[in-house]
């Protein structure tokens, strides 16, 4: 059920470093900034540190997470009134693009297609204040992980926490691609094309995927995505 890369990656992560969540089988990895979560959410924090150890229970036992289920009325994405406008909601709806998939209201099933983790492995309630000590850390992991590098498609949907620009070329180094094109919105929606030699990994960086993300910009990502995985018969 689990592919010997995605066991390394686990077993490695036990009480060091956090796996991430939905499918591991899947063609596409999402990479956000960092887990939304407040100090002070006791029951959040510790389900994320317990993310590589609840994997291993996974394997063992030859299980996996629910990758799908309605966001109900006491779920906190409905209680901050924020469904529609949160990272989750955003990843649905470029979900739902990719495959062509009709709107559900307030559920998510992006997680079966689908695999999403972060590159900052310190959680925050806002990126203004969050912990960005350990990101060359969390880089390295990533470039050296098997896991991290199989998936044909990458989404870096995390702004500045990585660059590629005259001086610094971190995406190029961390993924093995080179720039191929940018597609600009406006100045706060725009997203850059990268490709490995054989074109069968893209990987694209782009903002935060939150609340005034244009959809336009979802759908034309999408299109791009679904493009190169049908390329790759993938899809």
């Amino acid at each position: 059920m689990y592919t010997k890369e995605f066991k390394e990656f686990v077993k490695n992560g036990i009480n060091k470093y956090f796996i991430g969540t939905g499918n591991p089988n899947s063609n596409i990895l999402l990479i956000g900034k960092e887990s939304a979560i407040s100090k002070d959410d006791v029951n959040s924090q510790e389900w994320y540190k317990k993310n590589a150890s609840e994997w291993a229970n996974h394997i063992k036992n030859n299980t996996c997470e629910v990758l799908s289920y309605e966001v109900t009325e006491d779920h906190i994405f409905r209680k901050e009134k924020s469904w529609g406008k949160n990272t989750w909601s955003k990843y649905q709806m470029l979900s739902d693009f990719i495959f062509n998939k009709e709107k559900k209201p307030n559920y998510i099933d992006f997680l079966e297609n689908i695999f999403t983790t972060e590159i900052n492995d310190a959680p925050s309630k806002k990126t203004s204040i969050a912990n960005k000590e350990g990101l060359n850390e969390r880089k390295l992991l990533f470039k050296n992980s098997d896991f991290i590098q199989h998936f044909p498609v990458v989404v870096l949907a995390c702004s500045d926490y990585i660059k590629n620009n005259d001086k610094v070329r971190e995406i190029d180094d961390v993924f093995g691609v080179k720039f191929y094109k940018e597609k600009i919105y406006t100045e706060k929606n725009k997203f850059f094309l990268h490709y490995n030699d054989d074109k069968t990994k893209l990987v694209i960086h782009t903002r935060q995927l939150s609340s005034n993300v244009k959809n336009d910009l979802l759908e034309d990502m999408a299109k791009i995505i679904r493009q190169h995985l049908m390329s790759l018969e993938l899809f």
